[in-house]
């Protein structure tokens, strides 16, 4: 069985945030067309018979949270000693992620951080998510990151994802998406795809009450959650599928010219219904 997706519904566009200056905060919509609207037909993918857990390691962090640069280092070199099977997620959120007096006066929250947030049974910076397992409450503590991380590579893949994202080469602010999931086992209830936009390089400040003064004017954030295109809680794309199913769900996106293309990524993931992830991907970038 196989279901392909070229549709939004209900929803057709969704929330992501443009930051014009320090302390400037709009929150426009970029959308998402109802069809898909390359002029080349939409890579086909064959179904993938075995592939690895991936993991989403999301990092509730604030740049007024002197504690959180070693969790986000920690964060980052579990990404690279797992040689892209680690996705980090840096999601600024909660009172220490307010905007203030200079130097921290740059907003990096948005609807989909503030909606993780609320989501969450313990609210503090740093905490964290790996896979949402045990459900979108569930928090990981920094110093358990490593170990559950660990746990969750040795799982068996419930699901496995392959997809692109290509710019268009003839209309520059359009984005086409392209998900490809295969079931390798059949999954009970709806299973929902979440598309999220996050950002490396961007200079602004920090508190690190490591560091030697505290506050870093100009410090490096990486993995930044900039905004949702599919709604932060994801779009439903199957219902009940049986092992062995595929789909594939292919859309345009309006490129925000706030996000630095060549620094950004499109993370890609499944959830069930307790709110677990099934499995993600940072989408390719394709010429």
């Amino acid at each position: 069985m196989s279901y392909t997706f070229q549709r939004l519904a209900p929803l057709l566009a969704a929330t992501a945030l443009f930051i014009s200056g320090c302390d400037t905060i709009e929150d426009p919509i970029v959308p998402l067309t109802i069809n898909y609207s390359g002029e080349m037909p939409a890579p086909e993918y064959l179904p993938m018979t075995s592939g690895p857990q991936h993991v989403l390691l999301e990092d509730f962090t604030a740049h007024q949270c002197g504690n959180c640069p070693p969790a986000g280092e920690l964060a980052t070199q579990l990404a690279e000693d797992n040689d892209g099977l680690v996705h980090v997620l840096a999601i600024h959120a909660g009172s220490l992620a307010a905007v203030s007096n200079a130097p921290f006066d740059t907003d990096w929250t948005n609807t989909a951080s503030n909606f993780y947030w609320d989501q969450l049974d313990v609210q503090a910076n740093p905490m964290g998510r790996v896979n949402r397992r045990g459900g979108s409450g569930a928090v990981v503590p920094p110093t358990n990151w490593t170990g559950t991380v660990a746990a969750e590579l040795a799982l068996n893949a419930p699901a496995h994802l392959q997809g692109a994202a290509i710019p268009d080469p003839t209309v520059a602010e359009n984005v086409h998406l392209h998900v490809h999931a295969t079931f390798a086992e059949a999954i009970d209830g709806d299973v929902r795809l979440t598309l999220l936009i996050n950002e490396n390089n961007l200079i602004a400040a920090q508190l690190d009450y490591g560091n030697d003064p505290e506050v870093i004017p100009d410090f490096e954030h990486n993995h930044l959650l900039r905004g949702s295109v599919s709604g932060p809680d994801g779009l439903v794309v199957a219902s009940n599928p049986p092992a062995g199913s595929t789909l594939q769900a292919d859309y345009t996106i309006q490129w925000n010219p706030d996000w630095v293309l060549e620094n950004s990524h499109v993370l890609a993931l499944l959830t069930n219904t307790n709110g677990d992830v099934l499995n993600c991907l940072d989408l390719p970038w394709s010429p």
